[in-house]
């Protein structure tokens, strides 16, 4: 009797203990929250893209507090090669924003190294002397239990969620366009439109990249670099509204000089004509901006026309370089009368071993010995700039006195 009494009396407490602590089986129940979507958010950086953050968007809502840096794993894959990322942060919100923190939402944002080895996403070919967009791969695997903010738990899982999206802030609002001019050339670019008020014209800030970002209208040219994104970014659009067009020349070995040369030099001229007649632009107020082999053809297109641009800033360039040997050629004088007069300010870097630092001191210099006060000049001491001294654009575009004094300037 006392047996069947001592037996009633357990299974009464085991009762009560699957009521006020649920089972394993009741916790799986919370497995009915379907698997996540995954998107990437890329991030153009000054030395290229990379993948800042993965977003997973839930159907409900995700309890912040259960969320730590090892809940989840990020590994890309790349060549067949599974490589971990470094979470450096993981939280919800209700938007899929990086830095955009609250208590819960439907979004848990998981934030990574920048600085990982695997994070860009391009890989340069040194065959072809341009940078090529990787696959991106990226799988996310849950490790540890979460939460929704109702405290069901969506208990961890072996299977691996692929992200099958990708968001990059500022380059996402460039659109693709392709330009011919009247010999039939055709020309690839990508233009930014700030929002425009009626009745009001805004400058144009013409980008031309460097060898590196040559391509078939796949936009490395907006992703390997700041160049075009710096002017189209959130802050500068709120200072100085601007419309920006980034042509991208083709790939092929007939032109070295991608910028300088014909028929590239005159097509990119007919081009912001083009987009001058068809957007609300100041003509005013049409600036060029150029790197490397972009500073080539920032040089020549000043040159060549003194009724366009209004400004230029030329980076890690030279100018005559049709007299080029091993990236130096002597300043033509000839180049020095036409520009004497026009607003340029200049950047190079002391330890420049791709293109001669000579080239930008000695044109300088000659429009000084002419009088030419319009002429600024930033020269980089020798061990400033990494990774290598060729790339003085990643300070430049960055400085704020050039942003200004360049939209300050016009015709």
């Amino acid at each position: 009797m006392q047996k069947r009494r001592f037996a009633l009396v357990l299974l009464s407490f085991v009762f009560l203990l699957t009521i006020f602590y649920p089972s394993s089986n009741s916790a799986a129940a919370a497995a009915d929250v379907p698997a996540p979507q995954a998107t990437l958010l890329t991030e153009v950086q000054p030395l290229g893209e990379v993948v800042s953050a993965v977003v997973l968007k839930y159907s409900t809502n995700i309890d912040g507090a259960s969320l730590s840096t090892s809940s989840f794993q990020v590994q890309s894959v790349l060549n067949d090669v599974y490589t971990d990322r470094t979470v450096t942060g993981v939280y919800t919100n209700d938007t899929g924003a990086i830095t955009n923190r609250s208590t819960h939402g439907k979004y848990v944002v998981i934030e990574l190294d920048a600085q990982d080895k695997n994070a860009s996403t391009l890989t340069y070919d040194s065959t072809s002397a341009v940078n090529r967009i990787n696959p991106l791969n990226y799988y996310i695997s849950q490790k540890k239990d979460i939460a929704t903010s109702k405290k069901t738990v969506v208990p961890a899982s072996a299977q691996a969620i692929k992200a099958t999206d990708k968001v990059t802030p500022i380059v996402d609002d460039f659109q693709k366009n392709t330009f011919e001019n009247k010999a039939g050339f055709k020309l690839n670019y990508f233009t930014f439109e700030p929002k425009v008020e009626p009745g009001k014209t805004y400058p144009l800030v013409v980008f031309l990249h460097g060898n590196g970002e040559r391509g078939d209208g796949n936009g490395v040219n907006l992703l390997a670099n700041a160049g075009a994104v710096t002017w189209a970014s959130p802050e500068q659009q709120a200072k100085h509204p601007s419309f920006v067009i980034a042509p991208q020349s083709p790939i092929d070995l007939e032109h070295k000089f991608i910028w300088a040369d014909e028929p590239r030099n005159s097509a990119v001229a007919d081009l912001v004509r083009e987009t001058a007649l068809k957007y609300p632009i100041d003509t005013n107020r049409i600036y060029i901006v150029g790197i490397s082999q972009g500073a080539m053809g920032t040089w020549r297109l000043l040159e060549k026309n003194l009724d366009l641009f209004a400004a230029g800033v030329p980076i890690a360039g030279l100018t005559n370089y049709e007299k080029a040997v091993n990236m130096y050629a002597p300043v033509d004088p000839a180049h020095v009368e036409v520009l004497k007069n026009v607003p340029i300010w200049a950047f190079h870097a002391a330890d420049d071993t791709t293109v001669s630092p000579k080239n930008s001191e000695e044109m300088v210099a000659a429009i000084k010995a002419q009088n030419g006060n319009l002429i600024h000049f930033t020269e980089y001491e020798a061990g400033m700039i990494k990774p290598t001294g060729h790339f003085s654009w990643v300070p430049a575009l960055q400085n704020p006195d050039m942003i200004e004094w360049l939209f300050a300037q016009k015709k």
